[in-house]
């Protein structure tokens, strides 16, 4: 669990959460010690720092996607692992206006929404196998990216955002920043306009990108990014060259990202 947020904390109690046994020799400068903050050999650290600080270094795993290029949800199956997890569902939708997810029949926490668009939901479940996915919004194309954490220290996401460009073809990007901690991870959604060539969005400090193109109008993706450092973490998305659609009443890049420890 994770260190105390405020008031004394001793140098046994951090060394416990590093993995060590109560009561044996520690230093502040030792590596497991040091590697919850992500510090250096020899570098200057102070207790205060280890407030909240958890050894915990989740992983995220893609598990597929859903897709329609019909009008409504897009509803299907997904195969889970086995265990405690959380199960992540980012959603880019372009027409109607998403509000809900249920996964089975358990309803997912919404944690960012960027104009019903761009979305990133969440459940801590042990369900496992084929399960279905199932939400309202939709019209005509949109995806559904799933992912699962596990490793986490709190199913609650530590931090989350979401935003929107002002003009998607002045440039062709956009970026977003979120709280992080270190040795987090991060999951994002976005959509944008279609791209040339086919799948051509990428997004800076992603460990991993998944995106499809529908319909040669919207492009949709949704990433992950482990083992971020302590502080503020920036993911700039950028469309090379827009589509079919490109002219100033194109898709705008829609982003919301959800950060956990």
């Amino acid at each position: 669990m994770p260190l105390p947020g405020s008031g004394s904390i001793s140098l046994n109690q951090i060394h416990i959460e590093a993995g060590g046994s109560s009561g044996s020799q520690a230093s502040m400068n030792d590596s497991d010690i040091r590697a919850m903050i992500g510090k250096g050999s020899g570098a200057q650290n102070s207790f205060n720092e280890y407030y909240s600080v958890s050894a915990a270094a989740p992983s995220a795993t893609y598990k597929g996607r859903t897709a329609t290029t019909s009008n409504g949800f897009a509803a299907g199956y997904v195969s889970l692992s086995s265990g405690t997890k959380i199960v992540v569902v980012t959603l880019q939708n372009p027409g109607y206006v998403n509000s809900y997810i249920n996964l089975g029949s358990s309803a997912m926490t919404k944690a960012a929404d960027q104009g019903g668009h761009s979305l990133v939901y969440y459940l801590e479940t042990s369900a496992s196998g084929s399960q279905y996915i199932s939400g309202n919004g939709g019209s005509g194309r949109n995806v559904a990216h799933i992912w699962e954490i596990t490793g986490y220290t709190s199913s609650t996401p530590y931090a989350t955002a979401n935003s929107i460009n002002a003009n998607n073809y002045s440039g062709f990007t956009h970026s977003i920043s979120v709280s992080t901690q270190y040795n987090g991870v991060t999951i994002g959604s976005g959509l944008t306009e279609d791209t040339i060539p086919v799948n051509g969005v990428t997004v800076s400090n992603a460990d991993q990108l998944l995106q499809i193109d529908l319909e040669s109008a919207t492009n949709h993706y949704s990433w992950k990014d482990e083992g971020t450092s302590s502080g503020s973490r920036s993911y700039t998305a950028n469309q090379t060259t827009p589509g079919n659609n490109g002219n100033n009443s194109g898709t705008l890049h829609h982003l919301a990202v959800a950060h956990w420890k």
